[in-house]
């Protein structure tokens, strides 16, 4: 599974209950220092936990550098790095072949592969995220070197909402400050929120939400016109999380309703620079960076594995029937998607700012 990107190439492979997933990275200049502190955090935000939204499957989703960095250095053109799949139990979907899960890739990807039968979701698995996290790291470290820094955090589940950027100045140090809570919010309490996920468990049932990133620092003129542009680029690169449905820039679908006399971002002079007076935009026009803070928004579906009795069909006998899938999922994977965005945007810009490197 290649990466669509202009300068660097990202190839994922793996599968969710397989031996062993990784990440190929190629296109990072030889001699660059490389940190593995962004590469942790991002997943050790990711790992599941004992919260009360996450599975019970608990990866170690320690990385294992085969090739390409040496002594903190990128020594060979292609870089390398694996995780271990330690706790994959491939009996849990023993009841599900030739039965697909409603919103997974199961019906689709039999109809593609053949019979093959993914366990846990195989190479379409929320769990091939870990290797995105561990190139997203690379690329976001990096991006600090040159003082971009780029933050995410949540803004709804289950339709309730929380601080948004639509509402409000948001600094990159509250956001980080935000990751050291329990769910990633920007908002003084997630009781609300919480309750909300705890009765869609008890339920058996799960919640989709809302994300927003925020890229700050960035130069100005960075990406291009029409495919080389920033938003192509990195919508290209959010898509590539399976749970994503939308993705949205600044105001997003509100700047449809607005007259061009309120959607437009003025231009004027602040402390010797140039900035706007708003940011419908995102920070970006024309497909390139004008200098304020890139922001986004990005939807993602509920987590379809749910213990709710549902409608499906029997591959085999070609009669309708239903299930109840078992085995280890999140009640919500939003706020374990959060590092995932971050990885994602980060990836889309370092690319970008290749273009003139």
């Amino acid at each position: 599974m290649y990466s669509n990107f202009k300068n660097i190439k990202v190839k994922i492979y793996g599968a969710s209950h397989a031996d062993e997933i990784g990440v190929f990275l190629t296109g990072v200049p030889l001699g660059t220092d490389i940190s593995r502190n962004e590469i942790d955090n991002l997943l050790d935000r990711r790992r599941s936990s004992k919260s009360v939204w996450s599975t019970s499957r608990g990866e170690a989703d320690e990385p294992i550098f085969i090739k390409g960095i040496e002594n903190g250095k990128v020594v060979s053109e292609e870089i390398h790095i694996a995780i271990k799949n330690k706790t994959a139990k491939k009996s849990d979907y023993d009841n599900l072949i030739k039965k697909p899960r409603p919103s997974h890739a199961d019906y689709p990807a039999m109809v593609k592969d053949g019979d093959a039968f993914l366990s846990g979701g195989g190479r379409f698995s929320g769990r091939m995220t870990a290797p995105i996290c561990i190139a997203g790291g690379i690329a976001k470290g990096l991006l600090e070197e040159h003082g971009i820094k780029i933050g995410a955090y949540i803004a709804e589940i289950g339709g309730i909402s929380a601080v948004s950027y639509k509402n409000q100045d948001i600094r990159y140090e509250d956001i980080e400050k935000a990751h050291s809570k329990n769910l990633s919010i920007l908002s003084d309490s997630d009781s609300e929120i919480t309750e909300e996920i705890v009765r869609a468990k008890e339920e058996k049932d799960s919640l989709g939400g809302v994300i927003e990133c925020i890229v700050y620092n960035m130069p100005v003129g960075v990406g291009d016109a029409l495919y080389d542009g920033i938003e192509g680029r990195i919508a290209q690169s959010i898509f590539a999380i399976p749970a994503v449905k939308g993705i949205e820039f600044g105001a997003g679908f509100d700047i449809s309703k607005m007259k061009g006399s309120k959607a437009n971002d003025a231009y004027q002079y602040k402390d010797g620079n140039v900035v706007t007076l708003t940011n419908n935009n995102g920070g970006i026009t024309g497909g390139m960076s004008n200098g304020m803070p890139i922001t986004l928004r990005v939807a993602i579906k509920p987590t379809p594995s749910i213990g709710v009795l549902q409608n499906t069909v029997d591959l085999e006998s070609k009669k309708n029937t239903t299930i109840e899938i078992k085995g280890r999922h999140d009640a919500c994977i939003v706020p374990r998607a959060v590092p995932v965005v971050e990885a994602a945007v980060a990836l889309a810009i370092y690319d970008c700012m290749l273009d003139n490197a």
